[in-house]
């Protein structure tokens, strides 16, 4: 036996249904395989992820903000996703999939049904970009409410155009892919569009997020400047917006320079599970924010502590005036200046406090007025 002879890559003979000999070497046949695995594992994570997100969404969103234009566009983009995520998995156990008709290419076999499955694919593929672009616009002229009209209204016409734009090359990309499936033509000659398709989503979703985090940006620094730094839901939603900024150009970039099956499908299946996932965790923050301050007594002691500090009953050592940081002004909570002298009893004028939807009571002073 030959010494370069080597038994994985040696040819598989077999003959078509015209008797014609038909070579496929074992190293096509292990891609072949390979491939299909590692897709359907890519698509089976992305179906799952998609599902529970919408379960969430349904379960966690109120009643009354069903019927708001953002939720229904997310739930719509989560449905499509998980439609196309769907079709893609079960096009894999279609008759196109299988050993004989794809190294022999004699599709003749192939029922209606796996042609219908994959084009199914291809048109929700194209309502999840349209849902994911009109959402984009939508939260970032929510975001952007506070401008001027005339900036408003120029933001708006430019990100209807950088919205057309995706959706334009991902229609004709649904229209001659389908046209290609349909007929069994070669799509070498149209990777071209499916490229540019990736680049111009890619340039979208960032347009979309620069826009929304600078507005952002710009509104937690204010907040910052007038002492108000909790973690709050416009941090939440900064954060995600970072998130769905980074992560689809860090995939579309990479999908050029390695070898993943499918890789440019987690774009749109990232950018669809943050847009939601981001208005969760706002308003789970701000449900958490909303409970920590129910309780009376324990609002009393919070804003006792913010205050200087107040322990059974007794005043704060130093006095709160002109020095208060805002974030303790910002409760609404009120001490009357100090005018309490040395070795003198506490004035019943003074020592007031005053507490947002607290009973007025009187505390003691100390003696030293630091």
């Amino acid at each position: 036996m030959d010494s370069k002879f080597s038994v994985y890559t040696q040819n598989v003979t077999f003959l078509d249904r015209s008797g014609r000999i038909v070579n496929a070497s074992m190293t096509d046949v292990d891609m072949f395989i390979q491939y299909n695995t590692r897709a359907c594992i890519n698509y089976g994570s992305q179906l799952g992820a998609s599902i529970a997100l919408l379960v969430i969404l349904l379960l966690l969103t109120h009643s009354d903000k069903r019927s708001s234009a953002v939720f229904v566009l997310n739930a719509l983009a989560l449905f499509f996703n998980i439609a196309r995520l769907l079709f893609r998995v079960i096009h894999f156990a279609t008759a196109f999939e299988k050993f004989y008709p794809y190294f022999a290419y004699d599709y003749a076999d192939v029922p209606t049904s796996a042609y219908a499955i994959s084009v199914l694919a291809v048109i929700f593929e194209t309502m999840l970009v349209i849902c994911v672009q009109v959402s984009l616009v939508l939260q970032v002229q929510v975001v952007c409410s506070t401008l001027r009209r005339r900036y408003r209204r120029a933001l708006l016409c430019l990100s209807i155009v950088v919205a057309l734009v995706p959706i334009g090359f991902r229609t004709g990309w649904m229209v001659e892919n389908s046209m290609h499936i349909i007929s069994l033509d070669n799509m070498e000659e149209i990777w071209w569009l499916e490229s540019s398709i990736n680049i111009v989503i890619t340039i979208s979703i960032c347009f979309f997020c620069v826009v929304f985090l600078a507005k952002l940006g710009y509104a937690i620094r204010q907040r910052h400047r007038l002492g108000l730094r909790e973690f709050g839901p416009m941090k939440v939603i900064f954060v995600m917006g970072c998130q769905t900024l980074i992560a689809p150009a860090i995939l579309s970039i990479l999908q050029y320079l390695i070898v993943v099956p499918e890789l440019m499908s987690n774009v749109l299946t990232l950018v669809v599970i943050s847009l939601p996932l981001s208005s969760i965790w706002a308003g789970a923050a701000l449900e958490s924010s909303r409970r920590t301050t129910t309780p009376i007594h324990q609002r009393r002691n919070l804003w006792r502590n913010l205050a200087g500090g107040v322990s059974n009953g007794t005043a704060p050592a130093k006095p709160v005036g002109s020095d208060m940081s805002a974030s303790t002004a910002a409760q609404t909570l009120c001490y009357s200046e100090q005018s309490a002298n040395k070795n003198s009893e506490p004035d019943p004028h003074h020592g007031i406090s005053i507490e947002h939807d607290i009973s007025i009571q009187t505390l003691r002073r100390n003696q030293s007025p630091v």
